[in-house]
């Protein structure tokens, strides 16, 4: 190999939404890359007047700057405004698209496909696709879902209009997952001996993590005579789906901690105290919460859809996944039973290793590798 190839690639991320996962990411790599990897971003709120005016605001704050040898963007961006506001250099440097989450199927998102409604932000990850020099995403859930949705979309669009080109560069996209960092979550023993089940329930209290199935089915096993116990970590808002205000309330007695944790190293404690972690997601792009959650010993209990059953393999399949919200409520009950067995150090560890295959460095060695062999030869 020359040795010309071996050096590092100066490259740079654009992030009109810098602010939790996606900040947490985009360090992760900087901080491990073999190549120098920068950030420029702006802060994550506002997120439609990011993707309307991102790309502006961003390529003003570059536009003295020399260009990259690659320009790794996410999908709030509009790549080829991005590209439009900055000088003939710039248009030379290949851009690769990072699709976190996407605007055609985002809960709610669906609606743009009737083409009376504002289609801007779907056709902006399209636009973005159509630009680039590669596309990533997280899942292999996610990519199937996203060129469904863009063919879905582009049905219903006037022609001419981009659809040959659109599944052309879908057609060589890669699948790259986020990565989770294993060794800042340590192993731990679950409840303590003698205690009821103790159920983790780690995601965002919004109508798209279905927190009122969650809720119902936890109702339902208590019902039916089960022992267990709540620790409840996900974020709040100030508006909670119908009925979980009421349900959190009845369950008050049952619950061991109810709401966000700002402080990580308390995160990740009460992780370790917890036997199943529980979701009832209808829309999951990839699932940092339940991988952090099995790298702190913690059994999965999750639907059988979305990114989930690649998540967990062949391997945890049968006992991770449930079809339905009643299935869920007799495995609820079941486990209430035997609590003990999901506190055995061994189960706990393969639950850790299961996790251990989306760790951080792997998704670093493959973020590398591409910007490397493909894009920055």
């Amino acid at each position: 190999m020359h040795p010309s190839s071996e050096r590092p690639r100066r490259i740079l991320v654009v992030e009109p939404w810098l602010g939790g996962s996606h900040e947490a990411f985009w360090a992760a790599w900087a901080k491990r890359s073999a190549h120098q990897v920068e950030i420029v971003g702006l802060p994550g709120r506002q997120w439609k007047w990011r993707m309307r005016a991102g790309a502006w605001e961003l390529a003003r704050k570059l536009v003295e700057t020399d260009p990259p040898d690659l320009l790794v963007v996410s999908d709030y961006l509009e790549l080829p405004a991005f590209y439009g506001f900055l000088g003939e250099a710039w248009s030379r440097v290949p851009g690769l698209v990072y699709f976190h989450e996407n605007q055609l199927t985002y809960p709610g998102s669906r609606e743009v496909l009737d083409p009376t409604r504002d289609l801007q932000f779907g056709f902006t990850n399209v636009l973005s696709c159509l630009r680039a020099a590669g596309i990533v995403f997280n899942s292999r859930f996610h990519r199937r879902d996203f060129e469904a949705a863009a063919r879905e979309l582009l049905a219903v669009l006037p022609h001419p209009n981009p659809r040959e080109e659109l599944l052309r560069a879908l057609s060589g996209a890669r699948v790259i997952p986020p990565g989770v960092e294993i060794d800042a979550v340590p192993l731990g023993s679950g409840a303590g001996a003698g205690s009821p089940l103790r159920v983790l329930y780690n995601h965002r209290w919004e109508h798209d993590k279905d927190p009122a199935g969650f809720l119902r089915a936890v109702r339902g096993a208590l019902d039916a005579g089960a022992r267990l116990e709540l620790v409840l970590l996900g974020e709040r808002f100030d508006r909670l789906p119908e009925g979980v205000a009421s349900a959190l309330g009845s369950l008050e007695e049952v619950t061991r901690h109810r709401g966000y944790v700002p402080s990580r190293d308390a995160y990740v404690e009460w992780l370790g105290t917890c036997d199943l972690a529980v979701s009832t997601a209808r829309h999951e792009f990839f699932g940092i919460a339940t991988l952090e959650a099995m790298c702190a010993g913690a059994t999965p209990l999750l639907p059988d859809r979305l990114s989930y059953p690649e998540l967990v393999g062949e391997r945890l399949a049968g006992e991770a996944l449930y079809p339905d919200e009643a299935t869920l409520e007799r495995r609820l009950v079941a486990w209430a039973r035997a609590p003990e067995a999901l506190r055995d150090p061994e189960r706990r560890a393969r639950m850790r290793e299961v996790a251990g295959r989306w760790s951080i460095e792997r998704t670093v060695e493959e973020l590398d590798a591409l910007a490397r062999e493909r894009f920055c030869p």
